[in-house]
């Protein structure tokens, strides 16, 4: 499908924040080594029974900012201390992020950059900020003064909307877009939508991180959607689509960002181009469970192609939502057996929660940004933990070593609890 340079969409910018590391260089150089960012937990309800998580609860601005941001303009650096002091651990990692990809995008400078009224900005995600509304609530029930002053604000998801656009000095159309563990994909798809409508020049595309609650994990514990009977004791090992010894996810927080912005708009300014856009669906199971269905992946897939004008035997690469869940990764490979065929065989496919586990509503954006360094740099980083095959898999999982190849068209897949199903097509700048 040709589309006009003002509707074409690139990536120019990319942040990451995660378990792994909190820049793009080092998250990139551990991808490929095949390392794990997966720990026991550092501070977390002993009655919780899974014991393992990508946590990032001791996260420090200071640190990063002195070592990551030491060549960030003064301004951006001595904004972000202000901004983010008095900001939860949501919006902090997810503002770092974004500041990540505005810097990596030159859009800092305003030199020939889009109009701030043209740069909008979608968050992905909702209900970040559990652990500060049960504290509060805790405080509120005896002492009702001593809640935190802020709280009013920063209880509402869209405090990191507000908190990123004011770092950044955003001014253009800036909202949220939630859809569970699909939200990171849902919002690429909305700043896609906006700039090929004409709404935004450029969009700052941020997925926000689930803090942890033990409440909360304690009831995945309970529908056996985690991983805790066998891999408390190793957490490295935790995290393993695919394997035959899968037995549930591993939760994560962890953020990430990309700027996407016309080519046009890209072109006028000489931005580097880390990858195309090339298009994007959603769809519905009709179903509330948590159950995943082959169908809805498929159509979303397949809408995702058509979408971006791409025969499924041009898909050179699958970035799989793949959560290491028993039922989750078998649904998944079914249903891109079914959509890209016999092609499927010879198409590698591989899992970047392998090695940061399930960061929920951010990771969408976290594996759009993984899917993009693999075809910035022709290399496919591996699925770790491929210990013993699960012979109703059958596919080339790229297992525990990275290996060089190039990708010219990949597609990642993200699908949420309610029966959300996503999918992004991204390609090589052409």
């Amino acid at each position: 499908m040709k589309r006009p340079p003002e509707q074409r969409v690139v990536i120019t910018g990319m942040g990451a924040v995660t378990c792994l590391a909190d820049n793009i260089p080092e998250f990139w150089s551990k991808l490929v080594e095949g390392r794990s960012g997966i720990t026991n937990w550092k501070d977390m309800d002993k009655r919780v029974e899974c014991r393992v998580a990508g946590d990032m609860s001791d996260f420090d601005l200071d640190d990063h900012l002195g070592r990551v941001g030491a060549n960030y303009p003064a301004e951006l650096t001595k904004a972000a201390r202000r901004v983010l002091r008095v900001t939860p651990n949501s919006g902090r990692l997810t503002a770092t992020a974004a500041l990540q990809a505005f810097v990596d995008a030159d859009l800092h400078s305003g030199s020939g950059g889009p109009d701030p009224d043209r740069i909008g900005h979608v968050l992905a995600g909702h209900n970040f900020n559990t652990p500060s509304i049960t504290e509060n609530s805790r405080t509120f029930m005896d002492e009702p003064e001593f809640i935190d002053p802020l709280f009013g604000m920063v209880n509402l998801d869209t405090d990191v909307v507000g908190v990123v656009c004011e770092l950044l000095g955003l001014r253009g159309p800036s909202y949220m877009v939630g859809g569970a563990c699909a939200s990171g994909n849902l919002a690429a798809l909305s700043g896609l939508d906006m700039i090929r409508a004409g709404r935004a020049d450029a969009v700052v595309v941020t997925g926000g991180p689930v803090c942890m609650d033990p409440l909360v994990v304690h009831s995945w514990v309970i529908i056996e959607a985690l991983t805790f009977k066998s891999f408390n004791d190793e957490p490295s090992k935790a995290s393993r689509p695919f394997d035959a010894r899968r037995e549930g996810f591993v939760p994560s927080e962890g953020a990430a960002a990309v700027v996407i912005e016309s080519l046009a708009s890209a072109r006028r300014r000489g931005a580097t181009v880390y990858a195309e856009l090339l298009g994007g669906a959603a769809a519905s199971d009709a179903n509330r469970q948590t159950r995943p269905h082959q169908d809805g992946q498929e159509r979303a897939m397949r809408g995702a192609l058509a979408d971006a004008g791409v025969d499924a035997g041009q898909v050179d690469y699958v970035n799989a939502h793949a959560t290491s869940t028993p039922l989750g990764d078998a649904v998944e490979v079914a249903a891109v057996k079914a959509v890209l065929g016999e092609h499927a065989l010879s198409t590698p496919m591989n899992a970047t929660k392998s090695m940061i586990g399930h960061s929920l509503t951010s990771a969408g954006v976290i594996e759009l940004v993984a899917t993009t360094l693999q075809i910035e740099h022709g290399i496919l980083h591996p699925t770790i933990n491929q210990e013993t095959e699960d012979p109703e898999l059958g596919l080339d999982f790229v297992p525990n070593h990275a290996r060089e190849y190039r990708v010219d068209t990949a597609i990642s897949n993200s699908f949420g609890f309610g029966g959300i199903n996503s999918c992004l097509v991204v390609g090589r700048p052409r």
